[in-house]
């Protein structure tokens, strides 16, 4: 079973990504959400960098997991992505950021929003949620809600 990041906490995993086999909740692609009738509570999508985020609005309140992938390094849509479903959209459940992620972008993810982690499979998980804690001050508004920026520091 896949261990990701869960604020902060190693869990282990139990969804199953698009075109995964075995057992457990699946995880649905944005085409197969929008092909349903209707969205039950509890559904899970993955976005791809290329995905409409507008599209998925009115099904937000039966979304459990957001599960942005990231297919390669360099990939930053999903930055924008998660900070348009926390900022514009209200999203209020778990935001998850997968594919070949390297720890060195976890704390940019989470300014982001972002708060579950599912990373390349070299990183150590132990020494990444560690790094989230790397930096303590932020020069700007994120939606993560964690850092109070400088400028509202500075007295």
């Amino acid at each position: 079973m896949r261990q990701i990041i869960l604020r902060r906490e190693i869990v282990a995993d139990e969804w199953r990504y698009p075109g995964e086999a075995g057992v457990g909740p699946a995880v649905l692609s944005l085409a197969q959400l929008l092909a349903m009738p209707s969205v039950p509570a509890g559904t899970a999508v993955q976005l791809e960098p290329d995905d409409d985020v507008e599209a998925l609005a009115p099904h937000l309140g039966n979304i459990v997991l957001l599960v942005i992938h990231f297919p390669k390094n360099g990939e930053g849509r999903g930055f924008s992505q998660a900070r348009m479903l926390r900022e514009r959209y209200g999203y209020e459940g778990t935001l998850r950021a997968s594919g070949p992620i390297k720890r060195d972008y976890l704390y940019l993810l989470a300014r982001c929003g972002i708060d579950s982690f599912d990373l390349d499979p070299g990183e150590d998980l132990t020494s990444a949620v560690t790094a989230l804690d790397a930096f303590t001050v932020a020069y700007q508004r994120g939606s993560d809600g964690l850092v109070a920026p400088r400028y509202r520091q500075i007295s």
